[in-house]
């Protein structure tokens, strides 16, 4: 029994540490992301980059069901006349956003959302945010094992998707693509 608390004195205090090291506090609020509501249908390409940032949303407050509907709502966008992408990456997309629809957990979800994420950030290399917002481009060292992974989202505060509730603030602002502007 004492070893037991042992370990998990240990693994709290693990937890505190990587949430300290990525900037949050036990303090903190956990609150999710209020700009990851449905947004108003607009284009195409709005249409995509809105699906994105509600999926973004829904993983922050690690929203599984919500989050397999919000992957499906990216499939659908990407595939929509009237979007102008590279083949090559708009398949990129596809294929990431299939396998979070299909994930049967979380953790795999996350793990799709990481391949979606790039696909994304590959997007605003080429094109131009079509939001009448700024999208902030984040960064979590502690995601998919240590590997680390970014995330585009609105507003500065950072919301973990990789991390959810569990993490919610770990991580870190690496920049923003403006809208009209290209990352």
């Amino acid at each position: 029994m004492l070893q037991l608390k042992r370990q998990g004195r240990v693994s709290c205090c693990l937890f505190m540490l990587g949430l300290l090291a990525c900037g949050g506090s036990a303090s903190q609020p956990q609150t999710a992301n209020a700009q990851a509501s449905a947004p108003k249908p607009g284009t195409p390409a709005q249409n995509l980059v809105n699906a994105y940032v509600v999926l973004q949303g829904k993983l922050a407050k690690s929203d599984a069901a919500g989050a397999k509907g919000a992957f499906a709502a990216v499939q659908s966008a990407v595939k929509a006349s009237g979007l102008s992408i590279d083949p090559a990456l708009q398949k990129r997309i596809e294929g990431a956003a299939a396998h979070g629809a299909s994930a049967t957990n979380l953790a795999n979800a996350r793990t799709a959302f990481a391949a979606l994420s790039d696909g994304f950030l590959a997007l605003f290399k080429s094109a131009e945010n079509p939001l009448t917002e700024p999208l902030t481009v984040a960064f979590c060292p502690m995601a998919l094992d240590s590997k680390g992974a970014k995330w585009l989202q609105l507003g500065e505060r950072i919301q973990n998707p990789y991390f959810g509730t569990d993490m919610l603030t770990c991580g870190s602002v690496e920049g923003s693509v403006k809208p009209g502007k290209k990352l």
